[in-house]
């Protein structure tokens, strides 16, 4: 897996389309240390800072951390921020986009159910739809309707820790508070959480990247990266091996504010032939790393802490 990634992504320039949300940082630091060259710039471009960032070198790849996050307000505002981003792509003659997503884009039912690309799209919230409009939108660029094809992969991922999404944000304040020596506020105790590291999804994407690179057949555009089982577990259970593991005795607060609407799991089957991209970092790790995570920050040592961790997740996929 690793030789895999390094003979596909070492030396190529990279564009990132990101800033502020819980994968670029990963992203970024992962083609760092497999050899890439990755820049950086933030959403809200406009199409000449755009094609500036784009022509400033031969760029190999385009990656969207978080196609939510690439402009705010109506559907048509977000849909031009595509637009002008894959025209640019197309003009600049990137290779190959990266897409990726972790807001639901499927009808899902209430019940956990497992969701695949072949499921129907319109999403269960107002994110969910524009997100699916985007995405669709994006595949038909990827397929030549709207003019000469721009190779784009659409990559959903569950929410990762760390990240604003609301099935995530509780995790953050959980950390908060244990740093604070303050008791943890754990909303729907019996709810099944999901806690995902942003490596484990980055990783994922490259590697989606990688297949592309090295020529293999794709076949289709569109790819769910699932989370494993040892990434899912009750709120509350999470949140008291969380406390012993950190030396924390102070007890539970449990809520039941109104339930958001549930997303479905993603099933990453397909991905996982294609990709062999998987979990390794199990949720209860995830969470203390997302603590480490949160005090590097605190002590100005964020991109130190990154790096060191990428190294040792690299070890672990060799």
């Amino acid at each position: 897996m690793l030789e895999k990634l390094l003979s596909a992504w070492r030396a190529r320039r990279v564009l990132i389309v990101g800033c502020g949300d819980a994968l670029t940082p990963w992203i970024h630091a992962l083609l760092t240390q497999l050899g890439a060259r990755p820049a950086c710039i933030k959403p809200g471009y406009t199409a000449e800072s755009l094609c500036q960032a784009m022509r400033s070198g031969r760029i190999s790849a385009l990656i969207v951390p978080a196609a939510h996050a690439l402009s705010s307000g109506s559907l048509e505002t977000q849909l031009r921020a595509v637009s002008t981003l894959l025209d640019e792509a197309r003009e600049a003659g990137i290779p190959l986009t990266l897409f990726c997503s972790d807001v639901s884009v499927y009808r899902a039912c209430e019940h956990v159910w497992y969701a695949r690309e072949e499921d129907p799209i319109g999403g269960r919230t107002h994110e969910g739809l524009i997100q699916s409009m985007l995405q669709l939108y994006a595949d038909g660029m990827s397929r030549g309707l709207m003019g000469d094809a721009v190779t784009t992969l659409i990559v959903r991922h569950m929410p990762c820790l760390g990240s604003l999404h609301p099935s995530t944000r509780q995790y953050t304040q959980w950390c908060r508070s244990l740093m604070d020596d303050e008791p943890l506020y754990v909303e729907h105790p019996a709810r099944q959480g999901i806690f995902l590291h942003p490596l484990d999804a980055a990783c994922g994407v490259l590697m989606l990247g990688a297949r592309y690179f090295c020529e293999e057949d794709m076949r289709e555009n569109v790819f769910n990266l699932g989370a494993g089982p040892q990434n899912l577990c009750a709120n509350r259970s999470a949140a008291l091996r969380f406390q012993r593991q950190n030396g924390s005795a102070r007890p539970l607060v449990e809520s039941e504010p109104p339930l958001p609407p549930q997303s479905p799991l993603l099933d990453g089957s397909r991905a996982k032939h294609l990709c062999g991209a998987r979990c390794i970092i199990p949720g209860d790790a995830a969470l203390c790393q997302l603590l480490g995570h949160l005090r590097a920050v605190q002590s100005g040592e964020e991109q130190t802490y990154i790096d060191a961790q990428t190294r040792t997740y690299l070890e672990r996929i060799r």
